[in-house]
C-alpha cells in the first residue's frame, strides 16, 4: 500500500486483471478454441482499460456510436470490435458492417435502414434474440412479467421476419446468433437454457450461424462461484450436438467478471463526530463511486489504521456528500477509526469508475499496480477543465 497518495482513487491490480482474462481464455482453448472474448466497455470504459484488452487479444464489445469511436482511439481495428445494443445510427451501422466488425442487430429501424440501403458486409452479421424470461426459474432472472427489452422474439414472429429481411437482402450468408440475458443468479442453468434455446432456434430455422454470442453476465475472479471451466462446459455440452464447434465461433462479452474483482476504492477518514445516536465516519469517498443504485450495505473492504485501536460497538461509514443517504455501510466492533485511517473496499468500481459526472467533486484518480508499483492512468479534472468544457 502507497500511503503516498492522496485519496481518494481507484486502483486497478494488474495481477487479478490478468488471471481473470486468463481463466476465460484458457477455459475456452480446452473446450471451445475456435473463440474469442469481447470485453464489455461500458463496463469500465476507460481508455488504458480497453488499450491493455487490446494488448491482450481481448475483442472490444460496443453498445452505441461514442463507443465505437472510443474502441477506435484506443487502438481497435474494426474488425476487433462487435457492435451491440439498440441505438446504432445509420451511418455508423454502415461503417461497422463495411469495415468488418461483428455487428448483432437489434432494433427494427436497423432492420429498415438494412432494406432500404442494403449496406455491404465485410464482417459479420447477426441477431439478437429476444428470450422469454418464464424459461429461466424466476430466482435466476428479473421482467418475468414484462420480459426482455432487447432482440426479437420467436414466440411473435418477429425473430423470424428478421431473418427473412435479411435473407432477402444477402442471400444465404451466415447468420450469428446474440444471446445475452440479465441475470441476477449468474447461474450455470441460465446459460444451459441459453445454450439449448440457440440449438433449438439453429435447428427450427436452419441456420449457418457462424458464431453464437452468449453474452455476459459470468462470475469472474470471485473464489467460490462458477468458473469460467463450469460455464464453458456447460454452454458446449448443449451446444456440441447441433453445431461444429471447430466451424461455428463461441463468443463471450465478460464484463464485471473481467474487471470487477481487480479494482479497490481507496478512501480516508477525514472527520469523526458523535451525535445522540450514532458514530459517524466520514470518508472523502462516497457510495456514488460505488453504488450507483444505491441499494448496496455490504462490501468486501480493510481499515488501515495507524495504530492498534480497541473495538467500537458500531460505526457508521459516509461519504463526503450532502446527502444524508451517502452512507456507505456500517461497521460493528472493529477497530476504532480516526481521522487520516484508511479504508479500502475491494471488488468495487464496475460501471461507477467511468459513470456519472462531477457531482459536488469531480471523478477521482484511477492508478494501476503492476510489479513496477503504482502508475496513474487518470488523473482527476481540475474546476478549470470543467467550467471550460461546460461553457464553450
Amino acid at each position: 500500500m502507497n500511503e503516498s497518495i492522496k485519496t481518494p482513487f481507484f486502483l486497478v491490480k494488474q495481477d487479478i486483471l490478468l488471471q481473470n482474462i486468463r481463466g476465460f481464455q484458457d477455459a475456452l482453448n480446452i473446450l471451445w478454441p475456435n473463440s474469442m472474448i469481447a470485453y464489455s466497455v461500458k463496463t469500465n470504459s476507460l481508455p488504458w482499460i480497453l488499450g491493455w484488452m487490446n494488448n491482450h487479444n481481448v475483442f472490444a464489445e460496443v453498445v452505441s456510436d461514442e463507443e465505437y469511436q472510443l474502441a477506435l482511439l484506443a487502438g481497435y481495428k474494426p474488425d476487433k470490435i462487435v457492435f451491440n445494443g439498440p441505438i446504432k445510427t445509420d451511418g455508423y451501422l454502415a461503417k461497422s458492417l463495411s469495415e468488418g466488425s461483428i455487428v448483432n442487430i437489434d432494433s427494427q429501424h436497423e432492420l429498415d435502414f438494412i432494406l432500404r440501403k442494403k449496406p455491404i458486409i465485410r464482417g459479420s452479421i447477426g441477431v439478437r434474440v429476444n428470450m422469454n424470461p418464464t424459461l429461466f426459474p424466476g430466482d435466476d432472472v428479473g421482467y418475468q412479467e414484462e420480459g426482455f427489452r432487447f432482440g426479437f422474439s420467436e414466440e411473435n414472429g418477429e425473430l423470424k421476419k428478421t431473418l427473412d429481411i435479411l435473407k432477402q437482402v444477402y442471400g444465404d450468408i451466415p447468420i450469428g446468433l446474440h444471446m445475452h440475458v440479465n441475470s441476477v443468479t449468474r447461474s450455470p442453468e441460465i446459460y444451459k437454457v441459453i445454450a439449448a434455446y440457440a440449438a433449438e432456434l439453429i435447428r427450427k430455422y436452419h441456420l449457418n450461424s457462424n458464431y453464437i454470442d452468449i453474452g455476459g453476465g459470468f462470475f469472474g475472479g470471485v473464489p467460490g462461484k462458477t468458473t469460467p471451466e463450469e460455464y464453458i462446459n456447460v454452454i458446449r455440452n448443449e451446444l456440441e450436438q447441433t453445431v461444429d464447434v471447430e466451424k461455428t465461433k463461441l463468443i463471450i462479452e465478460p464484463g464485471s467478471a473481467a474487471i470487477g474483482s481487480a479494482i479497490e476504492l481507496h478512501t480516508s477518514v477525514i472527520d469523526i463526530k458523535d451525535t445522540a445516536c450514532s458514530r459517524i465516519v466520514t470518508t472523502d469517498g462516497s457510495r456514488i463511486y460505488i453504488d450507483p443504485l444505491w441499494i448496496k450495505r455490504r462490501y468486501l473492504y480493510s481499515l488501515l489504521t495507524r495504530k492498534e485501536k480497541e473495538e467500537y460497538p458500531k460505526q457508521i461509514i459516509c461519504g463526503y456528500t450532502c446527502m444524508d443517504r451517502d452512507r456507505i455501510m456500517s461497521i460493528e466492533n472493529e477497530p476504532e477509526l480516526s481521522v487520516d485511517d484508511r479504508i479500502i473496499y475491494h471488488r468495487v468500481g464496475n460501471y461507477t469508475v467511468t459513470f456519472g459526472g462531477p457531482f459536488i467533486r469531480p471523478f477521482p484518480p484511477v492508478y494501476t499496480e503492476d510489479d513496477q508499483g503504482f502508475h496513474l492512468i487518470r488523473r482527476q479534472m481540475t474546476m478549470e477543465e470543467y467550467y471550460r468544457m461546460e461553457t464553450t
